[in-house]
């Protein structure tokens, strides 16, 4: 069902039986929105999770490019932090790509319970220099980033890079759910020199890795990982969109115990009692 936050329509996905205080807030990555947490959601849904799959600005409105012009990063910091108000108890961040990073600095400014990165970016100090194929699309889509104009990546790259693990059935659905992104965020994803909060992390932080991402080095997510004094989990045969591959359910339940082992039986709601 579609949660109204302000302006912001967020895809509130409850389950059957909710077993945890904390919703699990969804952060896409660019040129998406909250349609590549499906089938994701299912599956948290279907182990007591709340889910809200959020979209940033320039998703849903009449006139997306005016909006996409003028979007920038700390907009779209500003738009999870409004979400975080909306939830009853600290809730968990899980952030895909830029997705992640933007999901990271709202977390040193809100307080939640987790933070979870998935294929998540890593700052230029951890990651000098882009991987052959994100060189290659910035100067490729730089003319664009000049003119400051949103645009959509072309499926041929975003299957090159994006999809090189997915199955090929499964691409062509996946690549419906694209839309145009602002220049200003993808300049950043390119750039990776967003200054860090001075506030550290306070929360527990999973960052989730695949082997074969074209986009993040995995090694450069090791690194980002120690950096935020938290743990790693890794896929070898796993690429930058891990959330459309088959056997997600897999990753979902490691996710899944991680959170649990780390925060206990705070997450948990009691359990419904029944009366003779």
């Amino acid at each position: 069902m579609e949660k109204w936050i302000g302006n912001l329509p967020v895809d509130v996905s409850p389950p059957e039986q909710l077993k945890f205080k904390s919703p699990l807030i969804l952060v896409h990555g660019p040129w998406t929105s909250s349609l590549c947490w499906k089938p994701w959601d299912t599956h948290f849904c279907n182990l007591g999770w709340e889910c809200w799959a959020m979209n940033f600005r320039g998703r849903f409105e009449e006139s997306p490019l005016e909006v996409l012009r003028q979007l920038t990063f700390q907009d779209c910091v500003s738009d999870i932090k409004r979400v975080i108000g909306e939830s009853p108890c600290p809730p968990i961040l899980l952030g895909h790509s830029l997705g992640g990073w933007i999901a990271r600095q709202a977390a040193e400014e809100e307080n939640v319970s987790a933070l979870i990165q998935v294929a998540g970016l890593a700052p230029r100090a951890i990651q000098p220099a882009l991987p052959p194929a994100m060189r290659l699309l910035r100067l490729k889509y730089a003319p664009l980033l000049f003119l400051r104009r949103p645009f959509r990546i072309e499926e041929k790259d975003f299957r090159r890079s994006w999809l090189n693990t997915v199955r090929e059935d499964r691409q062509s659905e996946l690549l419906k759910s694209l839309v145009p992104e602002s220049p200003h965020l993808i300049g950043d994803f390119f750039d990776r020199d967003i200054p860090a909060q001075p506030n550290p992390i306070r929360c527990p932080v999973l960052v989730v890795a695949g082997g074969e991402d074209r986009v993040v080095p995995v090694a450069s997510q090791r690194e980002l990982a120690e950096r935020l004094g938290g743990e790693m989990k890794e896929y070898p045969d796993r690429g930058h969109w891990m959330m459309g591959e088959a056997g997600g359910e897999a990753i979902v339940r490691d996710i899944h115990r991680w959170i649990v082992t780390k925060l206990g039986e705070e997450i948990l709601l009691p359990e419904p009692t029944t009366e003779d």
